[in-house]
């Protein structure tokens, strides 16, 4: 990696740019907007940092920079400039004199991991420690953001899944003996951009849940977060097929591959098999009630997986639906779904379709009860619907199991890549801003305040502080002294070259769980 040139490319000629006499710019790493986030209430979960600075700030300058022959590393900036813009227009001197320093010059502060950061509440602040190097602090803007809005963005996320997971545990009264972290299971790898944004995303993941497929991300977290599978539960899955599994079987074999599944191949633990392959609601409402004997038997739990429909519908039934009309009469059951339609028929739906597969899971193979008298079907059983689950649909699907007196204690459900790379670095408004520098001697107090703007884009004032009010929320106070500066919340986790801070995924999650909803 030419980890020297990973910036954007009309930065390269910024240090001529500053005024003559620059010596420190001071700038800051702010969640500035939930506009396009809208869940995102109390802000964004702060998430990445150290694994920002370990692997690019220390590991990447020192192996692929700072370790290289001096040659080799001014020819890299020397040859990729000249080429792309001109090294007359941007010269290499600066370059030099960093490589001969032999570190980057550079103090980040920061809020801890795994806390809360207010929408327009500075995170993170970054300034140069040589007046020499005032430049660089600008020059690491685009490292730095294009690394740290996924991770930020995907914790939050999950937060808010952990959240209201937990408010519908609150709500329905789970037994003490269901593990919350395993109930949302990241299915996203296959759909992020690229190894790394799954590896971010998916350690992102873990710092709320350990339900995951995204095995890179728990050698991430050992790497960056001092984690150890062998002695900590990171994440985990359980025995499961896949669609070409259940093809390769065959159709009119399908009962006999669930069979051999249950009874041969995994006669005791957790299998999850995936149940839509050919037609959900035959496996739902034959297969099952005939497999009820061998399931309830085996020491462990059969999860049925639904992967296509609605989730919403398919997990709690037509019936529950607010804006369908739903019936029974003689026997069968109908639906109409465009009831405000003068034209519109009932039309005959299944059992299990009117139902909905949790409640049938409950009536074939028995009910457990909460205690505050919600059901939710035997532990040998349990639903597991991997795809498509938003925020909205999340709350939907406990909301109308909570209307239907249900209690969602062995459902998973599943965070596809729509819910982590449908996202941006807008989706928080992330930005990095210089609001101070210092100019032969004098500490100038700068801003950005944008009149075509909304004011999203506006910038605090001055050196910055942060602080925790009564309530433990963090607020910013901008222009404010040196002195005030070095205090506040934001500690130094980076300093010349060296990681002065580490936290470690087990503090960042029991930052996380301690914020959320409720006590459970």
């Amino acid at each position: 990696m030419e980890i020297i040139n990973a910036t954007d490319g009309y930065k390269l000629g910024h240090h001529r740019m500053y005024p003559e006499g620059t010596e420190q710019v001071y700038s800051n790493w702010t969640p500035r907007s939930n506009k396009y986030f809208p869940e995102a209430t109390e802000g964004s979960v702060v998430f990445g940092i150290q694994y920002l600075i370990k692997k690019y700030l220390i590991d990447e300058f020192n192996q692929n920079f700072f370790g290289l022959p001096k040659e080799k590393a001014i020819e890299m900036f020397y040859r990729r400039v000249h080429n792309f813009v001109g090294i007359e227009s941007v010269g290499y001197r600066h370059i030099e004199a960093l490589y001969d320093l032999g570190y980057l010059p550079i103090r980040i502060k920061a809020l801890p991991e795994g806390s809360i950061c207010p929408i327009r509440v500075p995170m993170m602040t970054i300034t140069n420690t040589k007046s020499e190097f005032f430049w660089l602090t600008n020059y690491l803007e685009t490292l730095i953001s294009c690394t740290l809005w996924m991770p930020c963005t995907s914790a939050t996320r999950a937060r808010l899944y952990k959240n209201e997971l937990k408010r519908h545990a609150v709500h329905t009264g789970f037994p003490e003996d269901v593990n919350l972290d395993f109930l949302c299971h990241d299915f996203s790898m296959r759909g992020m951009a690229g190894l790394e944004a799954a590896i971010i995303s998916g350690m992102a993941h873990m710092t709320s849940f350990v339900g995951s497929e995204t095995i890179p991300a728990i050698a991430a977290l050992e790497e960056y977060y001092g984690a150890n599978s062998d002695n900590e539960l990171i994440a985990a899955t359980v025995p499961a097929t896949e669609h070409s599994v259940m093809c390769a079987g065959g159709e009119e074999d399908e009962l006999q591959t669930f069979k051999r599944l249950i009874n041969e191949l995994y006669p005791s633990g957790f299998v999850s098999i995936v149940s839509d392959t050919w037609d959900f609601w035959n496996v739902i409402e034959n297969f099952l009630p005939k497999l009820k004997k061998d399931i309830m038997a085996r020491d462990g739990r059969v999860v049925i997986r639904p992967d296509s429909g609605d989730p919403v519908d398919i997990i709690c039934g037509l019936r529950t639906n607010p804006h369908f009309h739903t019936r029974m009469k003689e026997g069968k059951y109908y639906c109409c779904y465009a009831p405000f339609n003068d034209d519109a028929e009932y039309v005959e739906v299944s059992e299990g379709q009117y139902y909905g597969a949790y409640y049938m899971l409950g009536k074939i193979f028995g009910w457990n009860t909460t205690s505050k008298d919600y059901r939710y079907p035997s532990t040998k059983i349990g639903l597991l619907y991997g795809d498509s689950i938003t925020l909205e649909r999340q709350k939907q699907i406990y909301m109308r199991l909570e209307n239907a007196h249900m209690a969602a204690c062995n459902l998973v459900l599943g965070v596809g890549s729509f819910s982590y790379q449908y996202a941006s670095r807008d989706s928080l408004g992330f930005a990095i801003k210089a609001t101070a520098c210092v100019v032969n001697g004098e500490l100038k107090e700068i801003f950005k305040h944008p009149k075509t703007d909304d004011g999203t884009k506006n910038s605090l004032k001055g050196l910055i502080a942060v602080y925790q009010d009564v309530n433990g929320v963090y607020y910013a106070e901008d222009q404010v002294t040196p002195e005030v500066e070095s205090g506040g919340c934001l500690e130094t986790v980076f300093e010349d070259g060296v990681l002065k801070k580490e936290y470690t995924l087990k503090e960042i999650r029991q930052r996380i769980n301690e914020g959320l909803y409720g006590k459970f």
